[in-house]
């Protein structure tokens, strides 16, 4: 820990002086200045929450995780419906839940939105506008509303769009190429995740593109006027998440493995953390003060790990590996995951939940406590 504190304090001058990124009409951006600090590893003996029931677990049962934050296979959880499964090896799509109605949506490539009902164990193709099923659904976020049904926003990087629906999924408003000086060609835009900040605004990431970062109205649904980052910033950004405790952004950074945290209000980089060497991360998911961190490659290219960061510590505090150590076959590269948590105290259920590409596919993790 002290050796991170040093590392903090020699940088915070290099900190200071970080540029916002920022490419507003007429204002050119300029090259990173930050240094990355990488994430220590700490495993917890406590977690957020109360444990699980201690069990004793059968013979031979796989388990991956340290710590409090050990999982096993939930191979019954997430199935995907008969009509879907000849789309499965072609999933690249996201996953969010919406707990409302306890639903965790998936977006599957040329299907669209699968709801997963009664804790995970059923599954169908939602009632959905046709414009979802024609592209890929990438990455998306939920905004929960007082006495309405939630706004879900979802990006589509094949055909260089953003959707704007309640739950119903019904009539989308589609945000396509931006009007900005970086798109006056009209070429190069491929929106890989969204995130809210808050009920006016959400921001868009142009991952698989031009690599800007771009702030959108809700009402109007349309562009404001600026857009941040470029390939300078990250050759992918691939992911965007909004932390409300510290009004911040998190940037996923795939290529180069790290989480760049940006501040919206200062338009400045406020920290950025590097995941272990050569984990390509994809997006992250929050709940609380944890993160999950899915990524398609670990270290040496071994199959993709689903980080556990603890944001406060600044630690990484898990590693899950679906392949290796839970026998996911298909799961060589995880491309996003969400937390699912059901029930109350020692009946809490803590689930992860991921979907892997090239092969696709969806599955399950359950938090246990093993008796020792």
């Amino acid at each position: 820990m002290h050796s991170r504190l040093l590392k903090l304090l020699a940088s915070a001058l290099v900190m200071r002086a970080l540029s916002s990124f920022a490419h507003e009409i007429g204002v050119p951006h300029s090259d990173e200045a930050a240094t990355a600090i990488p994430l220590e590893f700490v495993t917890e003996s406590k977690g957020p929450v109360a444990p699980p029931k201690a069990q004793k677990l059968p013979p031979g049962t796989q388990v991956t995780g340290q710590g409090f934050w050990r999982f096993v296979a939930a191979r019954d959880k997430v199935p995907v419906p008969a009509e879907a499964l000849p789309k499965l090896k072609g999933a690249h799509g996201t996953l969010f839940v919406d707990p409302t109605t306890d639903t965790v949506y998936w977006g599957l490539q040329e299907v669209g939105w699968i709801g997963f009902t009664h804790k995970l164990s059923q599954s169908a193709i939602v009632a959905q506008d046709s414009v979802f099923k024609s592209g890929n659904l990438h990455g998306a976020d939920i905004l929960l509303r007082h006495g309405q049904p939630p706004l879900v926003a979802a990006a589509d990087n094949v055909k260089g769009q953003v959707y704007l629906s309640d739950t119903s999924f019904q009539h989308p408003q589609i945000l396509k190429t931006p009007n900005l000086e970086p798109y006056a060609d009209g070429k190069g835009y491929a929106p890989t995740d969204v995130a809210f900040e808050g009920r006016d605004r959400l921001w868009i990431t142009d991952g698989y593109g031009k690599a800007w970062f771009m702030p959108a109205g809700v009402e109007p649904f349309q562009f404001q006027g600026q857009a941040f980052g470029g390939k300078a910033f990250s050759a992918t950004p691939h992911g965007i998440t909004y932390n409300p405790q510290t009004q911040s952004l998190i940037l996923s950074a795939r290529p180069e493995g790290l989480l760049k945290t940006w501040d919206p209000k200062t338009r400045q980089v406020r920290s950025v953390d590097a995941l272990p060497k050569g984990s390509t991360v994809c997006d992250v998911d929050l709940w609380g003060t944890y993160a999950l961190a899915p990524c398609l490659d670990g270290a040496d290219g071994s199959p993709g790990p689903i980080y556990i960061v603890n944001l406060k510590k600044k630690a990484v505090v898990a590693t899950l590996k679906p392949k290796a150590d839970l026998g996911y076959e298909a799961a060589q590269h995880i491309h996003d995951a969400c937390w699912y948590v059901t029930g109350k105290g020692r009946n809490r259920e803590i689930y992860v939940i991921f979907t892997n590409w090239n092969p696709g596919g969806v599955g399950a993790l359950k938090l246990v406590n093993i008796a020792e």
